[in-house]
């Protein structure tokens, strides 16, 4: 395939003279991207690739070049899940070139992601995961419009970033079920990563969703939350900005008014996070005997190894969880049926 530079006057450029930061241009113009995806891959490009590779012509990258550049990013202390992630979109983009005849040879292919499959997936600690008293007391102390999102986490297992993304259009495809495809992200209204948001058409793992149970405790959850506030537009998403109307609320706000939550029920010494949340799902889940393979592709992950790296281990101790979630089940449905008959 001819590869044609427009910066060029001449035209047509040889695949061997093109360097590095024309290529990633091309590439990024390549078939259909959310605007999001476009600012992700240009801050990485600026942050990560720019010193190390956008000077050089392409064809002049060796896999020995894609290792220094790895050590260079652990030299500088970023976390090995950033470092492997990094690695899978530039391995991507190296593979485009390839197909596309800007180079003759893939320079990653004995590149190893092994980090993806070692350290980034690191088992779960059972101390990471709370109790089923200790997800009620959390929502006890939430702030009242992101109460629900507690429970659409620990009962449904999605990220924060989904769970901010919540829409009532995907809750009534399918009863009983929600269909996980949008997420909250920070690249969004300003251009900038963490300077505004915006809703992203596709989840972490895939650009297809995936559909998850909605138990019945959590859909009481949800009706509590819509006669409170009215889902807003044709979407219905659930959760807005608590200043701007008709906007989605920031990622640093949810931050906020989790710490502040998990303060007030007196956890702050249990260092949990919102993917504490996912964490409870998962364990209860497998605890209560559901296959692997129907947790993982609830949780969207990449394969049902990643699930069983993460969370298998937690079987054995998740008994008294998965026994306390069943006592509380049965508590709040005799405490319903005494006001029925009242």
């Amino acid at each position: 395939m001819a590869c044609v530079n427009p910066m060029v006057g001449h035209g047509w450029v040889a695949p061997s003279e093109r360097s590095f930061a024309d290529c990633w241009e091309e590439w990024l113009g390549f078939g259909t991207r959310e605007k999001s995806s476009l600012i992700q891959y240009r801050s990485i490009y600026k942050h990560h690739f720019a010193g190390w590779f956008g000077w050089k012509l392409i064809s002049a990258i060796t896999a020995q070049d894609i290792e220094l550049w790895e050590d260079d990013q652990r030299r500088r202390g970023y976390a090995e899940s950033g470092v492997q992630g990094r690695k899978i979109v530039l391995k991507s983009f190296l593979r485009y070139c390839c197909e596309t005849g800007a180079i003759t040879a893939y320079p990653g292919k004995s590149v190893k992601v092994g980090g993806r499959n070692e350290a980034a997936y690191r088992a779960v600690s059972p101390i990471e995961v709370p109790t089923t008293s200790e997800v009620m007391a959390i929502y006890g102390t939430m702030w009242p419009h992101y109460k629900s999102t507690v429970w659409i986490q620990a009962g449904c297992g999605l990220r924060v970033g989904e769970a901010l993304a919540f829409s009532e259009a995907h809750c009534l495809m399918r009863e009983g079920w929600y269909f996980v495809q949008n997420q909250l992200t920070t690249f969004g209204l300003n251009d900038g990563a963490g300077r505004g948001v915006q809703i992203k058409n596709e989840t972490k793992a895939s650009r297809s969703g995936r559909w998850v149970p909605v138990p019945p405790s959590v859909a009481e959850v949800l009706d509590l939350h819509r006669a409170s506030w009215k889902p807003w537009s044709e979407e219905g998403w659930f959760y807005e900005s608590p200043v701007y109307a008709g906007r989605h609320p920031s990622r640093t706000h949810y931050s906020d008014k989790w710490q502040q939550a998990v303060h007030e029920a007196g956890l702050a010494e249990r260092g949990y996070t919102p993917k504490s949340l996912r964490h409870y799902f998962a364990s209860m889940a497998l605890a209560a005997g559901v296959p692997l393979y129907e947790v993982s592709r609830w949780l969207g992950h990449s394969s049902t190894k990643v699930t069983e790296q993460v969370y298998a281990h937690l079987v054995e101790g998740a008994a008294a969880r998965i026994t306390d979630a069943f006592e509380g089940a049965m508590t709040r449905s005799f405490k319903a049926r005494l006001r029925v008959v009242s």
